[in-house]
């Protein structure tokens, strides 16, 4: 699943959004069938079915798929940003709270698949606005908060300040998802968190001077 304990609600671009419990439900069970059998698994008829109800009931709660797809994305977004925001206000330096997001994202997309199906289908639903605008709003503000921490490893001293905090956060984002991608491509074949970890040697060399 997505996550055992969504909460009902989750933040997008300051905007509350509620979700019933059947609604979580829904976004959880549709998580599932994600991960059994990637997006193209995930119909309404399939997901009716897993919910145990007809189909005119899942519209009840849903517009469609493209609306439950962009809930997954909506979801993980706000997760990841509230981690991020933990880290920017928590103890360390710049350079040690990179290393948790590394190993907080990676341990996430371990766990959560769907989630990487999700994104890295953007291609497939680049004429689908609602769910575009979902991957590059958790994109925008990924690199936003990144380059708040990077900048505050550079005052502090634990990152290198002879290169521009943006040029170090599109590095750090793009070997990131280079990486992800890899694994995705591979189905999921090696193991991500021990890659994870070997991306973060190298990146500590290229951070540091």
């Amino acid at each position: 699943m997505l996550n055992a304990s969504l909460k009902p609600f989750c933040y997008i671009d300051n905007v509350m959004i509620v979700y019933t419990p059947r609604q979580i439900q829904i976004i959880n069970a549709a998580t599932e069938l994600i991960n059994l059998g990637g997006i193209q698994n995930l119909t309404t008829k399939s997901l009716a079915d897993r919910m145990d109800f007809s189909e005119p009931a899942l519209y009840r709660h849903f517009k469609g798929k493209t609306e439950i797809l962009s809930s997954v994305l909506n979801y993980f977004g706000y997760e990841l940003n509230s981690k991020l925001i933990g880290l920017l206000e928590g103890k360390g330096t710049g350079f040690e709270k990179l290393k948790r997001i590394i190993e907080f994202q990676f341990e996430h997309f371990a766990k959560h698949p769907a989630i990487v199906m999700v994104i890295f289908a953007e291609t497939s639903f680049q004429y689908e606005e609602i769910l575009s605008d979902a991957v590059r709003n958790i994109l925008v503000s990924k690199k936003k908060r990144l380059e708040l921490i990077i900048l505050q490893g550079q005052e502090d001293g634990s990152i290198r300040s002879d290169v521009d905090g943006a040029q170090l956060a599109t590095i750090f984002m793009g070997t990131m998802r280079f990486t992800i991608l890899q694994w995705r491509l591979s189905d999921y074949k090696f193991d991500l968190i021990q890659e994870g970890e070997k991306l973060w040697e190298s990146l500590g060399k290229i951070l540091t001077k």
